[in-house]
């Protein structure tokens, strides 16, 4: 009779459990309390004494109190279980290695056969299918394009989520080729002899391994790797070793090529394993960064055609600059821009100071009985100029030695410049601008003045330089941390005894240091220090010859010689400036993407004072190997960048150029190497020894089987889990429930009638 007024038996050991969420319950709870305070206040026309008030109003409560307790859906829950066959957990491999070929047939294509013998010799129980890459998931793998297989994560997962169970076994099909630190740590262990069972993830039932794959029949050359330091040194030969591996014995010419052209291929005899190198040497004479790719011819068995290219960039820098000095008479500034550059352990000098010229051949003295060497002007401005990166032309004048040949010396000069090969410095004197007649030469076209004044050429009164808003923010005339500081020092400095004058500044030069007084030809002040960005090299006009005072006139008050330290240093940082501190410059986020894969190319644009340039409109030009061009127009934010995401299609070097209008002086560019190498196919030969060791590390709870087996797997056959069961009886609506609620509300009702209420 018991178990009918709750509505059935209630097991023994059970518990209650409330379904109803606390929402709900707190609602319940409100609205008790609004019909409470309702009750309370409501009544008969005649007051009813106080004591059935509140004897009505608490059976009100109880009643309502039952009913809360109802809405709160209690229920008892009574829990049990039972034992059944434990399963048997399949993980298969999923990753690329599986889907290459040997002799016509897929590597996956074993996958089916061994999924079978397992039904066949395991199907009285329970089977769980998984298949893993880089992580573990549910179910038999429908495509084989898996990345970083790891299989200690794997094994690890299964571990997680049987744990505290027992499986009759775990049984993995694979071809070996882990990328994972499991098969790293096993290797490592084993070439050191120290193979220990604690490399051996914990699993709750016996290791099965069912190798996959073999060599027999597969044909592949690849190149594993090509090591290059990922940076070079300036005219200095490098080294790019490549790996190579293919057929043993076979014979491989492996190719090196730089963005496109053809360096150097070299034949490369494979030994008994199948392994062997290139080693090639190259040099640069430019910076900047610069894509190589190595490559073998792809054959047509070859299994993996995207590992015979291995593309690798190389950024080239500056270890020493060589520093050409070409003075035309002998001075104070340049003993003492010669004494500064000797200095200086970062710099190569080669010095030239013109003591003899054309005349003293053309004399009636013969070449042995003069004591000069003459001025080798040819083999330095032509065949040797490639050689050096800063070229200072001080008070020289090119007329005496090679007024001939001019156009084609100077004019090689100003291509160098113009293919950022050298950059370039002319400082003032009699000799130099104007008065060194180079208006109309090529040297012009790349100076930051205008040449071809009429007139005085030179302004002989003393004057101070002045610092313009240009100068306060560029690296050259920056000789303190700040622009104020820097103006400080600027006007405290002793001043100049004469200038060379010019036409003008050219329209797309900075003008740092300018004359208090004097205005060009354009109206605006005299130039002082000059410089100019010209196609990927740079200039500098100094138009003063007694920079020298800097120094001397410091160091006589104490000062030391700082100023003219730092204003050479900085002017040689800047001309001779890497290419990523260019005015304009675009970088990759990645120097190697693989194809399809998402490429941010982030340019600055700065303007000749070096300050960001906002709402400017850059073009960005991707130039692909096979020569199409994407074009984008983005506009430069507050800070003067650009941002443009692009995901190459076409293998090999991208070079990426940013301009900014028209001139070619407002433009970089970069580059960088797109590739199809899968790095899963990177290594592709079955790693049967790993698989081997794997097991062993499990003892007599471990077994391998040799690709084709038809072995079953080892299991535990008396391995069993428990399934717990749960059995749930509601109380919401068992008859005791009603019963009591219809009592006690009856019992107030009447209550109320007896106290007058309506």
């Amino acid at each position: 009779m018991t178990d009918w007024w709750l509505g059935g038996p209630l097991d023994d050991g059970g518990h209650l459990v409330w379904r109803t969420s606390e929402l709900w319950l707190t609602l319940a709870i409100m609205g008790g309390v609004v019909a409470f305070i309702i009750a309370v206040w409501t009544g008969s026309k005649e007051k009813a004494p106080v004591w059935k008030r509140v004897l009505e109003l608490g059976v009100w409560a109880l009643a309502l109190t039952v009913l809360v307790v109802t809405l709160a859906r209690p229920a008892w829950v009574s829990e049990s279980g039972r034992s059944e066959t434990a399963p048997l957990v399949v993980l298969v491999d999923s990753s690329a290695s599986m889907n290459l070929e040997e002799l016509g047939t897929k590597r996956s294509e074993e996958v089916p056969p061994i999924l079978e013998l397992l039904e066949d010799a395991h199907g009285d129980g329970p089977i769980q299918y998984f298949h893993f890459d880089h992580e573990l998931r549910v179910g038999t793998p429908d495509l084989f394009q898996g990345s970083d297989s790891d299989l200690g994560v794997a094994l690890a997962a299964v571990q997680d989520r049987f744990l505290g169970q027992d499986v009759r076994g775990v049984v993995v099909l694979t071809d070996g080729l882990d990328r994972g630190s499991l098969r790293q740590g096993i290797s490592n262990a084993r070439d050191t002899d120290g193979l220990s069972t604690q490399l051996a993830p914990k699993l709750p039932g016996p290791l099965t391994v069912y190798q996959i794959g073999s060599d027999s029949g597969l044909m592949d050359v690849s190149i594993q790797d090509v090591i290059s330091g990922g940076y070079a040194f300036q005219r200095t030969p490098f080294q790019l070793r490549a790996a190579i591996e293919g057929p043993p014995g076979q014979t491989v010419p492996v190719t090196l090529e730089k963005e496109g052209s053809l360096v150097e291929t070299i034949q490369v005899q494979l030994d008994a394993q199948g392994q062997g190198e290139a080693v090639f040497e190259h040099s640069s004479s430019k910076t900047g960064r610069f894509a190589y790719e190595v490559s073998t011819p792809v054959q047509r068995e070859d299994a993996v055609p995207g590992n015979n290219r291995y593309p690798v960039v190389v950024r080239v820098v500056r270890e020493k600059m060589r520093v050409l000095q070409v003075c035309g008479s002998p001075s104070y500034d340049q003993k003492f821009l010669r004494l500064f550059l000797q200095e200086d352990p970062s710099v190569d000098l080669v010095s030239f100071f013109i003591l003899r010229t054309n005349e003293d051949l053309n004399s009636q003295w013969r070449s042995r009985e003069l004591s000069l060497i003459e001025f080798p002007y040819q083999r330095l401005f032509l065949d040797d100029l490639d050689d050096f990166d800063l070229v200072v032309l001080q008070n020289f004048d090119y007329e005496p030695y090679f007024r001939y040949a001019a156009d084609r010396l100077l004019g090689n000069i100003a291509d160098s410049v113009r293919d950022g090969d050298i950059a370039l410095v002319m400082t003032g004197g009699d000799r130099s601008f104007d008065l060194g007649n180079y208006a109309g030469t090529p040297i012009e076209k790349i100076l930051p003045v205008r040449l071809g004044l009429q007139g005085s050429k030179t302004d002989l009164g003393k004057f101070r330089p002045v610092l313009t808003d240009a100068g306060l923010a560029h690296p050259i005339s920056r000789l303190a941390g700040t622009g104020e500081a820097s103006e400080e020092i600027w006007e405290r400095l002793p001043p100049m005894d004469g200038l060379n004058l010019a036409a003008g500044a050219h329209p797309d030069a900075a003008v740092l240091l300018a004359h208090p007084d004097l205005r060009g030809q354009d109206g605006a002040p005299a130039p002082v220090v000059a410089v100019r960005e010209v196609g990927k090299g740079r200039t500098m006009a100094l138009m003063v010859d007694a920079s020298w005072r800097w120094s001397f006139s410091e160091a006589a008050v104490g000062r030391g010689n700082q100023a003219y330290l730092r204003f050479w240093k900085n002017s040689m940082r800047w001309l001779l400036a890497d290419p990523t501190d260019r005015r304009i410059v675009v970088e990759p986020s990645r120097e190697n993407v693989l194809l399809n894969e998402t490429v941010r190319l982030v340019a600055k644009v700065r303007d000749p004072g070096f300050q960001p340039m906002a709402d400017e409109t850059v073009t960005v030009v991707v130039v692909e190997p096979d020569g199409r061009k994407v074009t984008e127009e983005l506009q430069t934010d507050v800070a003067g960048e650009v941002v443009l995401e692009f995901q190459p299609q076409t293998r090999g070097p991208h070079r990426v150029e940013v301009r900014v209008g028209d001139e070619i002086t407002d433009r970089a560019e970069t580059v960088f190497a797109a590739t199809d190498r899968d790095p899963e196919l990177s290594e592709i030969r079955p790693d049967v020894g790993f698989t081997q060791q794997l097991v062993e590390l499990y003892g007599d709870e471990g077994a391998w089987r040799a690709r084709g087996s038809k072995e079953p797997a080892l299991v535990n056959s008396e391995a069993l889990q428990r399934v717990p069961e749960a059995q749930e009886r509601s109380l919401s609506f068992a008859p005791i429930v009603a019963l009591v609620f219809g009592l006690l509300s009856g019992l107030a009702w009447w209550i109320r009638r007896r106290a007058g209420g309506l």
